[in-house]
């Protein structure tokens, strides 16, 4: 395949990972910006047999190129969908579901808010009753861009005291690798992953695969494994996560892509 990569949207030193991987993998590859204002990626190739990195937004406009894998965002990234499978093996399986402008029943001090879709319009934490009304009045009036609305749907839940936090990629019904992301309060980086978090993951897989390929935070808390969420593949940050080994299953699965659309631009291969 052929991969094409948003530039200014992961951190530096994540950007040399992905560019390295590509590069040992020998794999062809493009950096190109996503215009402002527009649905509009500004890119060279003509290939179509494409796989996208980087922005919720540049993962939705993939799919108006007609490129195949393009991007697996899919109406599945939603927890509204992925809680009727997953259940209580949810962290926030407490939450209310709810507009952005509701009212918030503030039973307890703290509550934990995140958006509902899988679309980064805000960052998912834990906000007291003021802190939260305030950041609703600046969301909706301050001027800037946003997809943010009164109708968005967000999550209510209780916070939780997690004890360490691991992403994990998932391609093709199987755990490739993943990164411990935070222990405690601490950011840590690791890419060493408990096999209990790998095997409550491929657990929660035989329950509900959202997309042929896709990432799944899981968490432990009070020595239970929970997912926190799931989200997509073509966005997903990568933390000490092995890419080679993600390349080398992306290859594997889509590879028929290749022959499949080389044949039908250059003729019969022989």
């Amino acid at each position: 395949m052929y991969y094409i990569v948003q530039e200014n949207t992961f951190r530096e030193e994540n950007y040399d990972t992905l560019i390295h991987s590509l590069e040992r993998g020998g794999l062809e590859y493009e950096i190109v910006k996503v215009l402002p204002f527009t649905d509009e990626i500004e890119f060279k190739t003509d290939r179509k047999d494409i796989f996208v990195f980087g922005s919720l937004k540049l993962a939705r406009i993939a799919k108006n190129y007609n490129w195949n894998p393009g991007s697996l965002s899919n109406k599945n990234h939603d927890y509204e969908v992925y809680s009727q499978y997953y259940q209580e093996n949810l962290l926030n399986y407490d939450s209310i579901i709810q507009n952005f402008t509701d009212e918030i029943d503030w039973n307890y001090p703290l509550k934990f808010i995140r958006p509902s879709l899988d679309t980064k319009t805000f960052t998912g934490k834990v906000f007291t009753e003021d802190k939260w009304k305030e950041f609703v009045h600046y969301s909706l009036t301050n001027g800037h861009e946003t997809s943010l609305c009164a109708t968005t749907k967000i999550q209510v839940a209780s916070p939780k005291w997690i004890q360490k936090e691991i992403r994990l990629w998932i391609i093709d019904g199987e755990v490739i690798t993943g990164s411990q992301y935070r222990l405690g309060d601490n950011t840590i980086y690791s890419d060493f992953i408990d096999p209990e978090a790998i095997e409550f993951a491929e657990r929660m897989i035989k329950k509900f695969e959202l997309a042929k390929a896709f990432v799944m935070d899981v968490c432990l808390v009070d020595n239970k494994w929970k997912i926190v969420e799931v989200g997509c593949i073509n966005s997903a940050g990568f933390y000490k996560s092995n890419l080679l080994k993600v390349f080398d299953k992306l290859e594997e699965c889509y590879s028929y892509l290749n022959k499949n659309i080389n044949s039908s631009i250059d003729g019969p291969m022989l």
